[in-house]
């Protein structure tokens, strides 16, 4: 890092990289622009972040060989190398999951400013796009004042990213009067089933109530309700994953519409999982795939007091809620074609 300072002050940028960082315009699409000013004072930052995630060697993805190598630090302190390790049955220990345990055994609990997390992208000018998972975690324990930046290991354009910008909750408030009839009938059957359908000893209620939701998706056909199942290892199935699975079962990905149903807790709308957003994208990926229409159906979020009592409703869509979304289509068009031929094959089995 002094090194890097020192060659700058004599005028030398030996840096391999070239940064950007990412405007998300009106329509959610992602803009590379200039540095800010206070981004261009980090830059040494970045580079080193990029540089020891290049050299990372904690990596092992035995399944897919999609080599995630990270790397996360504070901007006066080391930084330190992360990655993804693969295990069970496609079962991952995610790059991101990685950062943040490494970042908190070195760097304990304390207030941290200025935290960078470096990922080594597959060619210059890619954004990284984390999972909705890693979005929890990132979330829960880093907060959203830090920033990500990506860049191939070879060098090239490289983007800086800040957490906030992979994160949404801009949801749209709608009155109850102005909710679909064919939503609303939904409702009740979301929050009748989910109390159903819940399987959940373990998390306490007073942790996070938004967050103890449950879900419909309704398409032209079905409608499938979703709860969490959670046991004592604390990996659950969250409630969109639940109705996904079902869905998929009746091979049936087509979606009309979403609902999410929460008790009251004191004002605002549910928060939904981004894993389950991701996973709820991929089902619509599914459908997309296979009828050959590219679609975003409509998601509306409802809170309730009992089964009588609706509080609040609010309304996004798959895509608007997770920005810059981490799907199948990383993998190319190939991966997508192959994917594509895989769920049709699904449906002439059944």
């Amino acid at each position: 890092m002094y090194r890097l300072l020192h060659l700058k002050k004599e005028g030398k940028d030996m840096s391999k990289w070239t940064f950007k960082t990412v405007r998300l315009n009106p329509q959610g699409v992602a803009e590379f622009v200039e540095l800010t000013k206070s981004q261009e004072a980090k830059i040494d930052r970045y580079t080193q972040a990029l540089e020891v995630a290049a050299k990372s060697t904690v990596a092992n993805p035995s399944y897919s060989h999609y080599f995630v190598k990270e790397s996360i630090g504070v901007l006066e302190g080391a930084a330190l190398p992360a990655g993804n390790i693969e295990y069970g049955i496609c079962q991952a220990l995610h790059g991101e999951e990685s950062a943040v345990s490494a970042f908190r055994s070195h760097y304990g609990r304390g207030e941290h400013k200025e935290l960078v997390l470096g990922i080594i992208a597959g060619s210059p000018g890619n954004i990284a796009t984390p999972c909705g998972n890693c979005r929890d975690i990132m979330l829960e324990d880093l907060g959203t004042d830090f920033e990500i930046v990506s860049g191939a290991a070879d060098g090239g354009l490289a983007l800086v990213v800040k957490m906030s910008d992979y994160l949404f909750s801009d949801f749209k408030t709608i009155a109850l009067e102005d909710v679909p009839p064919s939503v609303l009938q939904r409702v009740d059957l979301a929050i009748e089933e989910g109390a159903l359908l819940v399987n959940d000893a373990y998390s306490p209620p007073s942790v996070h109530p938004e967050r103890r939701y449950h879900a419909l998706i309704a398409t032209h056909r079905n409608s499938f309700v979703g709860a969490r199942d959670v046991m004592c290892e604390y990996h659950p199935i969250y409630a969109l994953r639940d109705a996904v699975r079902q869905a998929r079962r009746r091979n049936d990905p087509c979606i009309n519409f979403v609902v999410i149903v929460c008790e009251d807790f004191g004002g605002g709308a549910p928060h939904v999982m981004y894993k389950d957003r991701q996973h709820l994208v991929e089902l619509n990926l599914q459908g997309e795939l296979l009828t050959g229409v590219e679609t975003n159906p409509p998601v509306y979020l409802v809170t309730h007091k009992g089964y009588e009592q609706l509080t609040g409703a609010w309304k996004t869509s798959v895509k608007e809620w997770i920005p810059m979304v981490f799907t199948p289509r990383n993998f190319g068009p190939e991966f997508v074609d192959f994917l594509t031929n895989y769920f049709k094959t699904l449906g002439g089995r059944r």
